[in-house]
C-alpha cells in the first residue's frame, strides 16, 4: 500500500504495474481490495492505481463527515491523476461509478475512457423525469439517513445490504464483517446526500465522445437499471454490457464476466 497526502488527508492507494494509467474507484462499503481480480488481470499491460475513499480502507474519515462533499471525493480521484501524469482511464462501481462520471466531467481532457458499472447518479432520475425510480430510491436515502441520525446503524445496515443484495447475505455474513459494514452506515448517510445534491446532466461530457462503457447486472434494481438507462441515451461513444444473473453488486459476484468486459473495452481503447 501506497499513501499521498491530498486534500488534506492521507489517500491510501495501491500503484502497481506499468503502462496507460488505470484508476479503479470502489464503491460504498467498499474498499480497493474489491478490484483486486481485475487488477491482477491488468498490471501485465497497464499501470493500475486504486484509491481507498474517505472512510474506507486505510483513508480516514474528515475531521467533519457533515461539511463532506463529493468534490472532495472527487480530489481523491484528481491526485491519482495528477500522479499518473498521462490521460487515464477510470473505472468505477456503484457510488465509485458516480464519482468518476463527476472526475470526468470536471477533467475531460485528462480522461481517456470511462468504464461504469451501476453508477449511483441518481441525480438524473430527478433530472430527467424517471419519476417511479427517483421515489423509490429517495424513500430507502431518507430511510438509511433517519436511521443513522438516530444511531440505529444496525438496523440501518440490514436495510442497505437488504436493498443491494438481498437479506440472505446480510444473515450469511460473519459477525465481524457485519460489525464493519456496520460502522460505514454515516458516512453512507453522507453519501447519498452528496449524490443527491448533483446537478450536472453531464451534457459536455457525452458530447465530448468520450468512450464509454457501461455495465448492469440483469436482475438489479429499478433505479440503477434506469440509470444506466439514462447513460445509454446521454453517451452515444457507449458500450453496453449486461451481467447475467447478477445484481447490483456484479464486481463482486460475479467477476469473471465484469472484469473481462472491462479488459476487453481497455483493449479497444489503448
Amino acid at each position: 500500500m501506497a499513501e499521498l497526502f491530498a486534500h488534506e488527508t492521507t489517500l491510501a492507494y495501491t500503484d502497481d504495474g506499468a503502462g496507460p494509467p488505470v484508476i479503479l474507484v470502489h464503491g460504498s462499503a467498499s474498499s480497493r481490495g474489491q478490484w483486486h481480480a481485475l487488477a491482477l488481470r491488468l498490471v501485465s499491460g497497464y499501470r493500475v492505481l486504486a484509491p481507498d475513499l474517505h472512510g474506507y480502507g486505510g483513508t480516514p474519515l474528515p475531521p467533519s463527515l457533515a461539511t463532506l462533499s463529493m468534490d472532495d471525493e472527487v480530489a481523491l480521484i484528481d491526485a491519482l491523476i495528477d500522479l499518473a501524469g498521462d490521460d487515464v482511464h477510470l473505472v468505477g462501481h456503484s457510488y465509485g461509478g458516480a464519482l468518476c462520471l463527476r472526475a470526468a466531467s470536471l477533467r475531460p481532457d485528462r480522461v481517456r475512457t470511462l468504464s461504469l458499472i451501476e453508477p449511483t447518479a441518481f441525480h438524473l432520475l430527478r433530472l430527467l423525469g424517471e419519476r417511479a425510480a427517483w421515489e423509490e430510491i429517495e424513500r430507502l436515502a431518507t430511510r438509511h439517513i433517519v436511521l443513522a441520525a438516530a444511531g440505529e446503524l444496525t438496523a440501518c445496515a440490514e436495510l442497505f445490504l437488504g436493498y443491494w443484495a438481498g437479506p440472505e447475505l446480510w444473515r450469511q455474513s460473519p459477525p465481524e464483517l457485519r460489525e464493519r459494514f456496520v460502522e460505514t452506515m454515516p458516512k453512507i448517510a453522507q453519501e447519498w446526500r452528496m449524490v443527491f445534491d448533483v446537478a450536472d446532466p453531464y451534457d459536455h461530457l457525452a458530447a465530448s465522445g468520450l468512450p464509454v462503457l457501461l455495465v448492469r447486472g440483469a436482475e438489479t434494481t429499478h433505479p440503477a437499471r434506469c440509470v444506466v438507462e439514462l447513460l445509454r441515451d446521454r453517451f452515444p461513444a457507449h458500450a453496453f454490457v449486461e451481467v447475467e444473473g447478477a445484481g447490483h453488486l456484479a464486481p463482486l459476484t460475479h467477476p469473471e464476466p465484469v472484469n473481462a468486459a472491462i479488459e476487453d473495452f481497455l483493449e479497444r481503447h489503448r
